[in-house]
């Protein structure tokens, strides 16, 4: 385009106009467009990298724990205690019966609850059995170690030797206690057995204590107590 210089524009042009009209302006033709740049050629993908090797398998984890969660009744259920010579009983033992239809488990240990202490001295045993006989004895699986002195609470006794309970099986807890004027937790239950399933719980007297492989009859249900125990 050529402009002369200082020159005024008029508004009332109408393009295209000539020189005139455009006060001096000479408006050439347009130029030819210019030439498009050529698109850039894409580079080629570089090769993919090595892929690593997979890493050794971790070493495995330790075991969950051993959570037996077996007791013969919740500590809501204890509405009773047990006394040393219980129904004028003699040199007697408790039992009660559970049934844990989950897998099989390996117990350490036993608890009681003692709701008095009485004494604090005195033979005290406890012991897990098994049904057998014609639901009319039990043959004793795995004992306590045998303790002297005892303390109001919950009490824990190690087993002599560990014991694996099987799954859906029968088996009783039992505690034999010497300890004077002392008192474990349990509850009333049970019923007189028709001769087909083991009972509820039962009672035993005229015992120095329990033996692995000892015998002893389930037939004393008369007093129809479980003491609570719990299986660790």
């Amino acid at each position: 385009m050529i402009v002369h210089k200082n020159a005024e524009f008029s508004t009332s042009c109408q393009l295209p106009c000539d020189p005139c009209c455009c006060n001096g302006y000479l408006i050439g033709p347009t130029g030819l467009a210019g030439r498009a740049r050529p698109q850039r050629k894409q580079g080629v993908q570089g090769p993919a990298g090595d892929t690593e090797a997979t890493g050794a398998t971790g070493p495995t984890g330790p075991a969950s724990a051993n959570n037996t969660y077996i007791e013969t009744g919740t500590l809501g259920t204890i509405n009773a205690g047990i006394s040393y010579n219980q129904g004028r009983g003699n040199n007697e033992a408790f039992a009660a019966l559970i049934f844990d239809c989950g897998s099989d488990k390996e117990i350490t240990e036993i608890a009681a609850y003692f709701m008095q202490a009485g004494a604090g001295t005195g033979v005290f045993q406890m012991a897990i059995l098994m049904p057998t006989g014609g639901n009319s004895q039990a043959e004793v699986v795995a004992v306590t170690n045998t303790v002297n002195s005892i303390f109001g609470g919950f009490f824990v006794i190690p087993l002599t030797a560990s014991v694996t309970l099987r799954a859906n099986t029968s088996y009783y807890l039992a505690v034999y206690s010497q300890v004077n004027a002392s008192i474990i937790g349990g509850f009333t239950a049970g019923a007189s057995p028709g001769g087909d399933a083991p009972p509820i719980n039962f009672r035993v007297q005229n015992l120095s204590g329990f033996r692995v492989g000892q015998s002893i009859s389930t037939s004393d249900t008369s007093q129809r107590l479980s003491p609570w125990l719990y299986l660790c």
